[in-house]
């Protein structure tokens, strides 16, 4: 099911308050940015996809990696689901959410995935400072639109971007603002879908980049409801790109 909500900004002095209100019930939410700034990773090796996600939360502001997280496990998963190679011959393993002692074994696996995640996919956030509400550190908080707009923040992933990605994954509404700089109509209709023509020259004239693809993805916690779905554009990604592929798991 969609979740829809309306937001409002208020300004109180220096404070932003956003009042949210959806078919869930209304609440009042303060965000405040966690200072800790979490970069595309590991920029020394060259993917050749770029995945945009909308921001950072508590596990990527604590380890400065996007997609360290349950989402990273939703990638990770989706990847050796849909049967391409490289994320196939990382063994599947439960997929650690802290980086606890007794989780050691798990957190070497995951370590070593990211490490070749970064080879072939760049990840990235439309913000890039965890979002947090203060009425508690768990919801689902995006960043302020106002903020993803910023000339400063747009700089920022133009310098994340390279010559070798080729591929835009956008995964969310907010990272489809901060690439396209335009809301996105029909949502639920857009999902795993590719990026049109217009869409992606919209993109490199924006982001200076050089996308010859593109697909907007959704958020990573809906591709496992969408099995089929998500496979088939990751598979189609795959392809275009001379990924090896083996079977869909």
């Amino acid at each position: 099911m969609l979740r829809l909500s309306v937001c409002l900004i208020v300004y109180r002095g220096k404070e932003h308050v956003k009042y949210a209100a959806s078919e869930w019930g209304i609440r009042n939410m303060k965000i405040t940015y966690d200072p800790r700034f979490v970069p595309a990773h590991d920029m020394i090796n060259h993917g050749q996809v770029l995945l945009m996600n909308e921001a950072p939360g508590p596990d990527e502001a604590a380890s400065r990696i996007p997609l360290y997280g349950q989402q990273g496990a939703n990638l990770f998963h989706a990847l050796r689901d849909a049967g391409i190679k490289w994320a196939v011959d990382h063994e599947k393993f439960t997929w650690p959410r802290n980086d606890a002692i007794h989780h050691e074994s798990r957190q070497h696996q995951k370590k070593s995935f990211l490490a070749t995640r970064s080879k072939f996919i760049t990840c990235t956030n439309s913000y890039s400072y965890w979002p947090k509400p203060t009425n508690g550190a768990h919801n689902f908080c995006p960043p302020l639109k106002e903020d993803v707009f910023a000339n400063a923040n747009i700089e920022r992933i133009q310098m994340e971007i390279k010559h070798s990605h080729s591929v835009l994954l956008i995964c969310g509404v907010y990272s489809y603002l901060a690439c396209i700089g335009n809301d996105l109509t029909h949502i639920t209709d857009r999902v795993f879908e590719e990026l049109t023509e217009d869409e992606i020259e919209i993109a490199n004239t924006r982001l200076n980049s050089h996308f010859k693809k593109g697909w907007y993805m959704g958020h990573t916690r809906r591709w496992s409801l969408n099995k089929q779905k998500s496979t088939n554009s990751l598979r189609a990604l795959a392809k275009f790109l001379n990924w090896p592929l083996l079977e869909q798991i």
